[in-house]
């Protein structure tokens, strides 16, 4: 499980590589930042706060720089992981390389 720091009040210099919308309850972020994993902690630490956030479903496949990862924590908060169209591209074609390789 992966740590995520975030400082609403910016109190520690931390630099916020998440987004949040008070609307729909969601953090937002991108794997540009924010290395895959199955499960992250989100921790405010102005607060000392966090929140366990699962893996739930992705909204296409993996290689697709058009895909989310949708995230849930037990009350309903939602954190959602977008796939960076460069990163998404370069893991493809290393893939396919991996693949044909003889």
């Amino acid at each position: 499980m992966k740590t995520i720091f975030i400082s609403p009040n910016r109190e520690k210099k931390i630099k916020n590589i998440l987004c949040f919308d008070k609307e729909t309850n969601t953090f937002y972020g991108s794997e540009r930042e924010i290395p895959f994993d199955s499960r992250y902690k989100v921790l405010n630490v102005s607060t000392n706060d966090s929140r366990i956030f699962e893996f739930v479903y992705s909204t296409g496949p993996e290689f697709d720089p058009k895909t989310q990862w949708i995230y849930k924590s037990e009350d309903g908060v939602q954190l959602i992981i977008s796939n960076d169209p460069e990163i998404t591209k370069r893991n493809a074609k290393n893939y396919l390389n991996a693949k044909t390789r003889s």
